[in-house]
C-alpha cells in the first residue's frame, strides 16, 4: 500500500468511528442493530460504550456509568466486549 493509500484510509476509518458515535439516537432498535452491527466491525468496536452513549449529550455520563456498572460492565467497556444480552440491556436502558 502507498502511503497516499494509507492516508486515506485512516481518513475513511476516523469519519465511520465519527459518523457511528454522532449518529447516536436513543431508539431502541437503532441502538440494537447499531452495536449487534458494530460488534464485528473491526474500524469502530473499539469504542468504549460510555463514549458511544454519552458523546452527544442525549444520555447523562453519570447516569450511564451507573447502568453499566449493573451489567457488570464500566466506563473503559468497548464495543467489542459486548454479548447479546448486554446489547439488550443497553437498548432498554436508552429508551428510559
Amino acid at each position: 500500500m502507498k502511503y497516499k493509500d494509507i492516508i486515506e484510509e485512516i481518513v475513511l476509518i476516523k469519519q465511520q468511528r465519527s459518523d457511528f458515535i454522532d449518529k447516536f439516537d436513543k431508539d431502541y432498535e437503532y441502538v440494537k442493530d447499531s452495536l449487534i452491527n458494530a460488534v464485528n466491525n473491526n474500524y469502530i468496536n473499539s469504542i468504549r460504550v460510555h463514549k458511544f452513549l454519552t458523546h452527544n449529550k442525549k444520555i447523562g455520563k453519570v447516569k450511564t456509568a451507573k447502568f453499566l456498572q449493573t451489567i457488570d460492565l464500566n466506563e473503559n467497556t468497548k464495543i467489542l466486549e459486548l454479548n447479546h444480552k448486554n446489547i439488550f440491556k443497553i437498548a432498554e436502558f436508552t429508551i428510559n
